[in-house]
Formats: C-alpha cells, structure tokens, sequence
C-alpha cells in the first residue's frame, strides 16, 4: 500500500512557523499575545496568514489520507488474520484424517497380534482392553499438547462467524505475550452449551513446548483490562484434577496456618520459599 505521509510538508509548516516567529520577535508560539501581533505591518500580516492558510489546508488533506490509509490497514489486517484461521482449521482437519488412519492401522495390527497371543499362550489378551490402552495413550500426548481456558466469552447465537473460538484465544495469547505460532493449533469447547454458564475452552496446539510457554505467560493476563477474568491451567485427567484439588485445599490450609510464609504448588506437591 502506497501511504501518502509527506515529511516535506511537515517541515514546510515548521519553516514557515519559524520565519513567522522571527518577525513578530518570539521565541515559542505559547508566547504570541495580542500586543505582538498589533506590532506587525499589515502587509506582512496578510502574507504570514495565507501561508499558513495554505499549509493548514495541505496538512488536514494529508491527515485524512493518512486516516483513511491506517483503516484499509487494519481492515487488510483482519482478512489475513481471517486466512490463517482458516488455513490453521484446514490442516487440523488433514490432522484428524491421518490420526483416523493411525487409529484403523492400529486396529487392524492389534486383531493380529491378539489371535498370535491367543494360539502360543495360554493367558488371553482382551482386546477391548488393549484398545483401551491405545486411546489413554493418545489422550495422554493430547493433554501434554493442549491448555484449558476459563471464561473466555462464547459465540452469540446470531453471529455467524464460525472463527470466534480461534479469533478470541489468537487474542488471548497475544496479550499474554506469546510469540507469533510457528505450528497450528485447534479450539473446543467443553460440554453442551448451557445458556447459565460459559464452556471451557480446549486449545489443542501442535507441540507441548507451546502449551508449556502460555501456562508460564497466562499470568501476564491479570494486569490486561480486557481479559484479567480469564485463567488458563494445564489440561488434566480426571484422576489429576481430583490430585489437583486436593492439592489446593492442603495449599489453602498451609497458608491459612503460616500467613507469613509464601507457599505454592510445584511437580504434584506442596513448596515453600521459606
């Protein structure tokens, strides 16, 4: 985009100020005053003012332009803002294709292997469990990829934007000081909406170190103004969160005990700088 900014005319208008200044023996435009502008020439007067007139009227067409320019900037902005989110959800769902895949593969190797089992030994190996074992495994490599976010607002049943998710946690990140995503990543809510509550946000990324670094930064958001209510923790199992929980009541009651002392949670136990 060709932006019409002119430093010329800026520096015009200063030259112009300047020489201005000189003629009336002032060293500042604060310091005109009436009794000055009484002691100038008419003549002199009249050719200042157009000048300036001329100057003035250059200055608020270039301001216009440059208005106009910033928004075409921002609105160019938001389509490619728009274009990754979408490109991001088309390699999400080339992702699920391939894991599809994986999951038949595996499938068909485990039938395999059970009936080998099944002939040369006499312990039977059930393949509804082992089928089981697969799918903890995968959702393990999940968690260690994805983050939970609280209170992050959900779409209005009239907007039609089908990126809100997306759009909404690229913000969140941004503010928490997260760099620039060199992978994809994915977005969804937990549970089924429920007009009396906001859903969960699940954001799936495509390394663990990603997760990692926005569970460090999350608490840069307490100071934002816009998204000081969102907290973002770790995406656990059920039986970590109920690890958690009792965690953070045992932490509750350290601290209600020792009000001195600074305690925290760190690697599934209980930690103090004291």
């Amino acid at each position: 985009m060709d932006l019409k900014f002119n430093l010329h005319q800026l520096h015009e208008f200063e030259d112009c100020v300047k020489v201005f200044l000189r003629s009336i023996n002032v060293k500042d435009l604060d310091d005109i005053s009436k009794t000055c502008l009484k002691q100038i020439h008419k003549d002199p007067l009249v050719e200042h003012t157009l000048k300036l007139t001329k100057l003035l009227k250059s200055s608020h067409e270039m301001l216009k332009s440059a208005a106009a320019d910033l928004d075409s900037l921002k609105c160019e902005q938001l389509r490619n803002q728009s274009k990754l989110i979408q490109v991001q959800e088309d390699l999400n769902d080339k992702k699920s294709i391939q894991l599809d895949s994986v999951q038949k593969t595996v499938d068909e190797k485990l039938t395999t292997w059970s009936s080998v089992v099944a002939k040369n030994s006499e312990k039977k190996v059930i393949q509804k469990e082992m089928k089981r074992a697969v799918k903890l495994a995968f959702n393990e490599q999940d968690r260690e990829r994805s983050v939970i976010m609280f209170n992050v607002k959900e779409r209005e049943i009239t907007d039609t934007n089908e990126h809100h998710d997306g759009e909404l946690a690229f913000r969140i990140m941004q503010r928490a000081g997260l760099p620039e995503q060199d992978g994809t990543y994915r977005c969804d809510r937990i549970g089924a909406p429920d007009s009396s509550r906001i859903r969960p946000l699940k954001v799936l990324f495509s390394s663990k170190s990603t997760a990692f670094d926005l569970l460090l930064k999350s608490k840069n958001l307490k100071d934002d103004d816009q998204f000081k209510n969102i907290f973002i923790v770790p995406d656990r199992s059920r039986e970590e969160r109920a690890e958690h929980k009792i965690l953070v009541e045992q932490l509750r009651a350290k601290r209600a005990e020792n009000p001195d002392k600074k305690f925290y949670i760190y690697h599934k136990s209980i930690r103090s700088n004291n």
